[in-house]
């Protein structure tokens, strides 16, 4: 049975009112709030909804940008969000599909269980097109919102988890032959999960998740030696760790590791065999 619902729009309601969309979402208020506020994630982890985004004013009351979706249309969005009344307006103030509107309503149905209530309003829309687009608009949050909870749980998971120091006395550990690893790799050495990287017969080890949000970064992609944070499109250097552009970021880049009598190796940096 699916978790979400689409009901077309009622007889006698408004012509712009095209339908409500509904479903269950495993994750908390919080998450939700913070997922309406993020508007860098857009073009990153809902690739084929977006493929640009550039923020004009944001704040807790929400955020303006100009977003260009799949088909290279251009769109000026402000999204404002009321906590109180626990729903956000999404509005289209200028490009394609100007003048419409997407209210949110999230109602606590338990610790990590939220209803979504979207109510899509399409200026324009004959009578009998109510259905047919009202169901491309649920289509298109079905997907976002299957994108949106792998994120939300993430965070969640990271926050809830207990962080223990670095076991600074940690001894080097093999990883196993050498021949038999594929990279990236993902594993763990003094407490922290890492990822080891193969670039160009030279491996970098360095922290597992990004610093930002928590993104997994084995699920971004790679360039030489700079990999791209799957969540918000943050770049970090393998060899210093730094993110560019944003100089307050840094992956821990503090590992070594190295190949010996066909084994891979893993210690700190500096003191390897």
């Amino acid at each position: 049975m699916p978790n979400h619902i689409f009901k077309e729009s009622y007889p006698g309601s408004r012509v712009d009112h095209v339908g409500t969309y509904s479903r269950m979402l495993p994750v908390s208020l919080e998450r939700m709030f913070e997922n309406a506020l993020d508007w860098e994630h857009l073009p990153w982890l809902h690739r084929s909804s977006f493929t640009a985004i550039s923020c004009e004013d944001a704040g807790p009351w929400g955020w303006r940008a100009s977003v260009v979706n799949a088909r290279g249309q251009t769109s000026l969005l402000e999204l404002r969000l009321d906590t109180r009344q626990r729903r956000w307006v999404t509005r289209t103030l200028d490009g394609q599909g100007v003048g419409a509107e997407i209210w949110t309503y999230v109602i606590e149905r338990g610790p990590l269980e939220i209803e979504v209530v979207i109510d899509f309003f399409v200026p324009g829309v004959s009578e009998a097109d109510l259905a047919k687009v009202g169901a491309a608009y649920a289509r298109v949050y079905q997907t976002l919102y299957d994108e949106d909870v792998s994120m939300m749980q993430g965070r969640h998971r990271l926050l809830k988890q207990r962080v223990l120091p670095l076991k600074a006395d940690s001894p080097a550990e093999c990883l196993g032959i050498r021949a038999d690893l594929s990279f990236p790799l993902e594993t763990s050495f003094a407490g922290r999960p890492v990822i080891v990287w193969a670039v160009d017969g030279t491996f970098h080890v360095t922290a597992a998740r990004c610093p930002h949000y928590g993104a997994d970064l084995v699920r971004g992609t790679r360039e030489g030696l700079t990999v791209t944070c799957p969540w918000h499109g943050y770049r970090f250097n393998l060899l210093s760790g730094a993110c560019s552009g944003l100089t307050s970021l840094l992956i821990a880049t503090r590992f070594y590791a190295w190949e010996e009598a066909g084994k891979l190796w893993i210690g700190w940096a500096g003191a390897e065999k």
